[in-house]
């Protein structure tokens, strides 16, 4: 269900990306670690169908405290692409109604970097996309400003640091 929320809004448009939306990090290999993963990327749900440890991998729930990355994207061959690529954790989520036996999960960030605003098209986001953009770049600035601070920086180049974070960082 979340390659399939992930592909959305370049489905509606006949487009897609041929890699994974997203797959688990663990202890032991650092990336592409199980139980799971999100999406099979070109990979056809026949094949998934198939395999056992494809099946594992790509129909396990994702359950409370998993690491994860999160990496849409679209590449057009020999033009360019992109990868928005974020590490995030699963966590409890509050709701309105906690409606059945399954705890409702949510994402934590674990890479508070800003979104390069230059390549923002701001026409093409919606009001929910917007106010999500506004929320993670405030969290950024939240946890990064005392980072700067720690890195014991010459004055002008933590000044210099600061307000890049700031710009890069103000509500779009």
């Amino acid at each position: 269900m979340l390659d399939m929320l992930a592909r959305g809004p370049l489905w509606k448009d006949g487009m897609s990306y041929l890699h994974g939306t997203g797959h688990g990090i663990g202890s032991h290999l650092n990336v592409h670690e199980g139980p799971f993963g999100v999406g099979g990327g070109a990979t056809h749900s026949s094949s998934i169908f198939k395999s056992e440890s494809m099946q594992r991998r790509y129909l396990a729930p994702i359950e409370l405290g998993y690491s994860l990355s999160d990496e849409p994207g679209f590449y057009l061959d020999g033009k360019f692409g992109v990868r928005l690529e974020s590490d995030m954790i699963s966590v409890p989520a509050e709701t309105k109604y906690c409606w059945g036996e399954r705890p409702y999960l949510r994402f934590l960030y674990t890479t508070p970097v800003p979104f390069c605003r230059r390549l923002i098209e701001r026409a093409l986001l919606s009001a929910d996309e917007m106010a999500w953009l506004d929320k993670h770049h405030a969290q950024c600035r939240v946890e990064l400003t005392p980072e700067i601070a720690k890195l014991g920086l010459p004055k002008e180049d933590e000044a210099a640091a600061l307000a890049w974070l700031q710009r890069e960082t103000e509500s779009i």
